[in-house]
């Protein structure tokens, strides 16, 4: 290996992804490469690749071929990394002249391996199978403002949804050890981070593969020992593994954000059913009433699938009217993708595309209107907000985030102040005026 290779990445997809990527760097500074932001400048360059939906693909896709006409190729090599190597293996380098190398999800231990041979000359594929326990070829290299950290406590699924590739290509769920989150979080805070977001395909299940492992309720209690002042964010959260412990817990504790992020995917029941998920849409209902009762004022985020197969219109129409009757305060939404490999892509009664994106922008219209609607209740009140960074190009605001909304998926509140305001920073702001899905205040100095 010719001395400090420099080596830039560019990650795609999900927060998880993004963790990975930067165990990558970290592990790759440590042996001696430089890492760099400007690709143009790299010896090599790591796509940290999403294969959830054929759209992520065409992403990853879309990323080598203009980052390949943006490079010198005598000088500088293109890498796959990721999910989409646990999907098409070797195919990618015998299908796609640009790329040199691709390593999947289970083989980044061998990454040192994987360097030498490409800095060789060599073009190769490395795909493992997945640890049997939850391993991390190295801790972070922070890509993120590191005032907001999401942590990963998690690897792979054992749901098995039938729509869903992820146990596929990320294997079994395997819990991290609690002393390893704990330890990171610690070093966060001390760092000043303000912000933490658990995260995981389900950090509801966390701790049911391990006897010796708390459940989330129990890692959380451990994490909450931690007597440093931030936001503790549960993302992910699955919906019939939400008890009754963890919700008291959130009801308890300051220093957890009133805010559960919950994929419901549909409310339909037989849709659910096709789709492979264990609750009814009865259990949807009394699981939002029994949080919005025992958690006062709690911010609520779901995400559903629209075209499933099976969603005829009477499913939509249910789908619609809980989106008006229950009115979450974040919804989002996206097409279902068939993906080979997947129960549900043999399935008979698929949706049109066409009926599909209509049926998606008919719901996102509506919840417009309710996320317009609900905002108008925060007018006139004094929130903390967590501030992002500066607004554009204007002196006097800042981008800042309330505790019930999530980093990058959510909206966020416009601060104008006086006092110049540093990221990390909490202060209290008064609310104005509202968007759709975002708010504009005034920070009380």
């Amino acid at each position: 290996m010719k001395k400090s290779p420099k080596i830039a990445a560019v990650s795609l997809g999900c927060d998880k992804n993004r963790i990975d990527t930067e165990t990558i760097l970290h592990y790759l500074e440590k042996r001696g490469c430089s890492i760099i932001e400007d690709y143009r400048d790299a010896d090599l360059v790591i796509i940290n690749t999403c294969s959830f939906i054929d759209d992520a693909r065409q992403e990853s896709i879309n990323t080598l071929l203009k980052l390949s006409q943006s490079i010198d190729p005598s000088r500088t090599k293109l890498v796959m990394a990721g999910c989409m190597v646990e999907i098409y293996g070797n195919k990618l380098i015998s299908q796609l002249e640009e790329l040199s190398g691709a390593i999947g999800v289970h083989s980044y231990k061998h990454l040192n391996t994987f360097l030498k041979a490409l800095l060789a000359g060599k073009r190769l594929t490395i795909k493992r199978r997945p640890a049997k326990k939850y391993f991390a070829v190295s801790v972070r290299l922070l890509t993120v403002s590191p005032h907001s950290v999401p942590v990963k406590i998690a690897e792979g699924c054992d749901n098995h949804c039938n729509y869903c590739l992820i146990p596929c290509i990320r294997g079994n769920y395997r819990s991290r050890p609690p002393e390893d989150i704990v330890k990171e979080i610690a070093l966060l805070l001390n760092k000043g981070t303000r912000e933490i977001s658990l995260i995981a395909q389900d950090t509801t299940a966390y701790g049911m593969d391990n006897e010796n492992y708390p459940d989330l309720t129990g890692l959380i209690k451990m994490i909450m020992e931690l007597k440093h002042n931030f936001w503790l964010r549960v993302m992910y959260a699955y919906p019939s593994r939400i008890n009754d412990s963890l919700i008291n817990l959130i009801a308890s504790e300051k220093r957890i954000c009133n805010y559960l992020d919950i994929p419901l995917q549909h409310v339909n029941d037989q849709v659910l059913k096709y789709m492979g998920r264990d609750y009814s849409k009865a259990e949807i209902l009394m699981l939002i009433t029994r949080l919005r009762a025992m958690v006062p004022g709690i911010s609520l985020r779901t995400t559903v699938m629209i075209g499933h197969p099976g969603e005829d219109k009477k499913a939509y129409d249910e789908l619609i009217r809980f989106a008006g009757e229950y009115r979450l305060e974040n919804l989002g939404s996206f097409i279902y993708s068939a993906q080979k490999g997947t129960v549900a892509y043999d399935m008979q009664d698929s949706v049109p595309a066409r009926v599909a994106k209509k049926r998606r922008h008919n719901l996102m219209t509506k919840q417009k209107a309710i996320s317009r609607s609900l905002n108008r209740k925060y007018i006139g009140k004094i929130y903390p907000v967590l501030i992002d960074g500066p607004f554009k190009n204007a002196g006097n605001c800042y981008i800042g985030r309330t505790a019930f909304q999530a980093p990058e998926v959510d909206g966020i509140v416009v601060v104008k102040s006086r006092k110049l305001l540093k990221p990390g920073e909490f202060i209290k702001a008064k609310i104005c005026a509202n968007s759709a899905y975002n708010l504009l205040a005034v920070a009380i100095i």
